[in-house]
């Protein structure tokens, strides 16, 4: 592959600072000691950022702050040139220059983004391949793996070097060669795919407002994740595809709360499914913790996404709320319970246990996916922007 050409950008704007200060204690309302203002959120999730990372508050307020400006950018490049967006990855070090990848050069859509954000980025160009390209040779990787017989595979797109990395379990009776397997494969996946075959590939699940705990008759199994409303105005919740034969839910203030299954999606979007309720009204909020509920605001697009960026996710088998490490992947792929499972979103660690699947992703009152489960050993979890796709069900949001 070509080594892409990389240029610097300084934009003229000044990006304000969130002027935030850390928590001390949070306020809480008194008609409802559980909710949490946007502000309060943002400020508990920061913390938590630096917590897990060993950085400050205020290194974690920056880092937030350049990841924002990403969404920005990206959201305006998709709009006229999403056939260039290759991915953004943000710095290692709190609030660095990141980088944004596009294919071909940069054109002045580009740059026009990078200017008008006020954020310093290196635009690494010149790439040979755009996410929906790689998104693509990642599926068809996929389904010639299969046809050769590697059923149990784990894969996934790195928008850093415009490669895919994929494992494969040993099969009896099939080549344990990386490079014999490969040369398999059809002449335009022989480059830019590396392989490897493996013993074990650590994929496995992990069995109203969303964060509800979620039963199969009186066995709790999962956690729910969002409130969605499909094309007819008809609401309910989601929860993991895997998640079979759940029958209700409970909140405190409603006492049991009944689920109807509606649609299962396990394969090209991810790993979910939905449920009407019996409950009134499905609001647009979510339980961040096991106590504190936010209103959901916003939707994360594929397209905002960056690798090393830091997500929360809160499960009500682990039951406390943990924000992660970063971002791995952007778009990855694996075998679970027999499902090849796609579009998913890889953390760089594991951060959850057997319970939490179907619970929430997000960012103060940013809805970015629905939990999983592991693949090779890492938390995956399906976008809330591919919830159409998979259900033809949208996320709902506070107006």
């Amino acid at each position: 592959m070509n080594k892409p050409f990389a240029a610097r950008l300084v934009a003229a704007l000044a990006i304000p600072s969130l002027l935030l200060a850390p928590p001390a204690a949070f306020a809480q309302d008194d008609a409802d000691p559980g909710y949490q203002t946007a502000e309060e959120s943002l400020r508990e999730d920061l913390a938590l950022t630096a917590e897990a990372l060993g950085w400050t508050f205020e290194e974690a307020e920056a880092q937030h702050r350049v990841a924002q400006a990403l969404d920005g950018i990206t959201s305006a490049i998709a709009a006229e040139r999403l056939d260039a967006l290759v991915g953004t990855a943000l710095s290692e070090r709190p609030g660095g220059i990141p980088t944004l990848y596009i294919k071909g050069e940069a054109d002045e859509v580009v740059l026009e983004a990078v200017r008008a954000s006020g954020q310093e980025v290196v635009i690494a160009d010149g790439q040979r391949f755009s996410f929906l390209e790689l998104r693509e040779r990642n599926r068809q990787l996929n389904r010639e793996l299969v046809a050769l017989g590697y059923a149990d595979l784990s894969s996934g797109v790195d928008i850093t070097t415009g490669t895919i990395s994929a494992e494969v379990a040993a099969q009896p009776g099939l080549p344990t060669d990386p490079e014999a397997i490969v040369r398999e494969l059809s002449g335009g996946l022989q480059d830019g795919v590396a392989l490897d075959v493996v013993g074990d590939l650590g994929n496995t699940v992990q069995y109203t407002y969303g964060g509800l705990p979620a039963y199969a008759g009186v066995n709790f199994t999962c956690t729910t994740g969002w409130s969605v409303v499909d094309e007819n105005g008809v609401g309910g919740t989601t929860s993991a595809g895997h998640c079979q034969g759940l029958t209700g839910t409970w909140t405190s203030e409603t006492g049991t709360v009944s689920l109807d299954f509606q649609a299962q999606h396990r394969g090209t979007w991810g790993d979910v499914e939905w449920h009407t309720t019996t409950a009134q009204i499905d609001r647009p909020e979510f339980y961040s913790s096991a106590n504190k509920r936010r209103d959901t605001l916003s939707i994360e697009r594929w397209w905002e996404v960056s690798v090393g960026e830091s997500i929360c996710v809160f499960g009500r088998k682990t039951d406390v709320r943990r924000c992660s490490i970063g971002v791995q992947n952007v778009f990855y792929s694996c075998t679970l319970e027999g499902y090849l499972t796609e579009s998913m979103i890889r953390m760089k660690d594991a951060y959850t246990v057997k319970g939490d699947s179907g619970g929430g992703w997000s960012y103060q009152n940013r809805a970015f996916g629905s939990h999983v489960g592991l693949c090779g050993g890492k938390s995956v979890f399906t976008l809330a922007d591919d919830l159409d796709h998979a259900l033809g069900v949208t996320v709902l949001l506070k107006e």
